[in-house]
């Protein structure tokens, strides 16, 4: 979750869920402006609001880990994170609000929840929106590199064959042995036998852009390459590739006849 690209983006973040805060304790929204001095809004907002923030951020980073939802349109996906994030946040506000204020009873959560319902998905939404301007700034930028990097020539001066688009994303510093393809929500890591390291693409990209000789794919999140496994580990019912480098790397009942197929594990 550590390397989702909210998580990542969370400095990035921070003063626009600041800005926002400030505003909302300006305005006083919802009552409160004559309910509560600016100094009470100042904190309420504040707290409400880092508290939130967070709670949006490690919904976004799970639903990212979730295929099936991860693949919904940004603002589909944030909205429900909003729904679902403004839950605790409801039953925080009546906490804040309790402690700045006077006590408000539990009861009156299902009418509060609306109202923080609607500024919880507005700021998830905000944010979900940030997050993926950053991704396709990033991946244009990645393009741009590949693109840009000179086709190997061969000895006699004349253009080898290309090699599979994707080799020419591996860092320098990793070669060209590659091991394994492993995904972490937006992000790939790369496994060669020299090390790891994170590009931003997704599996199935991946995929599309390596033969189906160099490899296959042994679970959701991985791909293994031909020659990479040195030994297979069945222990505690599960069926775990060893490859050269150590990597254990596990494979799911979906691929596993594949596998099997390929001679990569007895029967």
């Amino acid at each position: 979750m550590r390397e989702s690209p909210y998580v990542r983006s969370l400095p990035y973040q921070l003063l626009p869920v600041l800005g926002v805060a400030l505003v909302l304790a300006v305005l006083g929204p919802f009552g409160t402006y004559e309910r509560m001095a600016l100094v009470q809004r100042l904190a309420q907002f504040g707290i409400i609001g880092a508290l939130s923030w967070i709670q949006v951020v490690l919904l976004a980073a799970w639903f990212g880990t979730i295929e099936p939802i991860d693949r919904w349109p940004v603002a589909g996906r944030m909205t429900l994170v909003g729904l679902l994030a403004a839950i605790p946040s409801t039953f925080e506000v009546i906490a804040v609000h309790s402690w700045l204020v006077r006590p408000i009873p539990l009861s009156l959560a299902p009418k509060l929840y609306p109202e923080n319902a609607f500024l919880t998905v507005v700021v998830s939404v905000m944010i979900g929106l940030f997050v993926e301007q950053r991704l396709r700034a990033r991946a244009d930028a990645e393009r741009e590199r590949v693109a840009a990097l000179p086709v190997p020539r061969a000895e006699s001066d004349q253009p080898a064959p290309a090699p599979p688009d994707f080799l020419r994303r591996i860092p320098p510093a990793l070669g060209r042995d590659l091991l394994a393809l492993e995904m972490e929500d937006h992000y790939l890591r790369i496994h060669t036998a020299l090390g790891s390291d994170l590009v931003l693409m997704r599996l199935r990209d991946a995929l599309a852009e390596l033969p189906p000789e160099r490899g296959r794919q042994v679970h959701r999140s991985w791909w293994v390459a031909e020659g990479a496994v040195a030994s297979v580990d069945r222990s505690a019912g599960r069926l775990l590739l060893v490859l050269r480098n150590g990597l254990q790397v596990p494979v799911s009942k979906t691929y596993r006849d594949s596998v099997r197929d390929a001679g990569w594990v007895g029967p």
